[in-house]
């Protein structure tokens, strides 16, 4: 883990430009978040003000790893919630959209690592009341789901510098479910959606689709960083692996992990292959077809002939 964190460190460093300056220790994230609350009476809006302030200083400033992270390395991403409804009792329906990307090597681009949206979402909250994270005791739902794609952010990232680099931090998200059997909140539970929390992490840590995991790294280091050596080269390596994705569907035809991809990575798939040869962008494009058939559409913007 100690190599992985150089290893990470160098290449955000090296992407930004500034290997030589000094940076003091931060926390691991440099989320926003914001609450989205045009659908409740105007009378409640206002506590949401605290609350937002407050969720953001918790996400950002809790020390969630034991590393250190200098002010460059800050993973960046994004807690989008919108409060549907409030039933009775402070308690909140809403929806959570998580994003997070991470530098790509030797350039100014940043790749997404996750775009993922909860929509089963209820908390308590009463204005002023304290956000503490305890790991050992979760009792408050709000602070459970955030710390669960807190990790969940850590452990995707760390995957992409490290083959399966991220597995402590799955295996928090992991507990972090086990902790929440005992929530009457929405997706916790195992069978209740197929790509809820429960089911997500459960796909990520599963032997049979841990394939995925290996995919995520070479599509990232192998792929992506690779690119400012050769773009050929870099595309050839996503190229050969992109079978993973069919395989895993074979595995679990539901599986929440197909999701997780295409929802961070359509846009960029286009991009990937905008200069290949015809016959590859027909080959990838007939590989994702079948995977996401409900995307086929949008794929086939791959097989468009490159103009300058």
């Amino acid at each position: 883990m100690r190599l992985l964190s150089i290893c990470r460190r160098l290449l955000c460093a090296v992407c930004l430009g500034i290997l030589s300056m000094p940076s003091a220790p931060a926390q691991e994230l440099e989320a926003k978040v914001t609450f989205n609350v045009q659908q409740l009476e105007t009378a409640y809006r206002d506590r949401f003000e605290t609350l937002q302030n407050d969720l953001s200083e918790l996400i950002n400033n809790q020390q969630w790893t034991t590393l250190q992270f200098a002010n460059q390395e800050k993973i960046a991403c994004t807690f989008a919630f919108v409060i549907s409804s409030m039933p009775a009792d402070d308690t909140y329906k809403a929806t959570l959209t998580v994003q997070a990307s991470r530098p790509v090597y030797y350039s100014t681009y940043n790749t997404s690592t996750l775009n993922w949206k909860d929509n089963q979402l209820t908390f308590t909250y009463t204005e002023g009341q304290m956000l503490n994270y305890n790991a050992y005791q979760l009792d408050n739902e709000l602070i459970a789901v955030s710390a669960y794609y807190v990790y969940l952010i850590l452990g995707l990232d760390f995957d992409s510098f490290s083959p399966r680099g991220g597995e402590a931090y799955f295996q928090t998200c992991s507990n972090i479910v086990a902790m929440m059997q005992s929530s009457d909140g929405p997706g916790w539970k195992a069978f209740d959606s197929d790509n809820n929390r429960h089911a997500l992490i459960t796909a990520l840590l599963a032997e049979s689709q841990s394939p995925f995991r290996d995919f995520w790294y070479t599509y990232h280091r192998l792929g992506l960083d690779a690119m400012y050596q050769s773009m050929d080269k870099g595309r050839n390596q996503i190229t050969s692996a992109l079978p993973v994705l069919k395989q895993i569907r074979s595995v679990d035809a539901k599986t929440p992990l197909l999701s997780l991809f295409i929802n961070s990575k359509l846009d960029e798939l286009v991009n990937i292959w905008s200069e290949a040869p015809m016959s590859e962008k027909n080959a990838v494009y007939e590989q994702l077809r079948d995977c996401y058939p409900t995307y086929s559409s949008q794929l086939s913007a791959i097989k468009k002939e490159y103009k300058e």
